[in-house]
């Protein structure tokens, strides 16, 4: 099973951008508690954010490379 980090990187990468749009993720988070719950979804935003800073490095090297062509 993917941890809530993992769910929000692999989100990210089809083009969720919300928990609450990730019908996986919201139908996995409801049998937490609260507690569970709100440490879960600080997970899938860190792993959210992790991809989007995946992706825009790799944009940026794929510009550079353009530009030193």
């Amino acid at each position: 099973m993917m941890t809530p980090k993992e769910l929000g990187k692999w989100a990210k990468t089809v083009g969720i951008n919300a928990p609450s749009l990730d019908a996986g993720f919201s139908c996995w988070i409801k049998n937490a508690t609260a507690e569970e719950r709100k440490k879960h979804l600080i997970e899938w935003w860190d792993g959210w954010y992790e991809a989007l800073d995946e992706s825009i490095s790799f944009q940026q090297n794929i510009y550079g490379n353009r530009s030193a062509a």
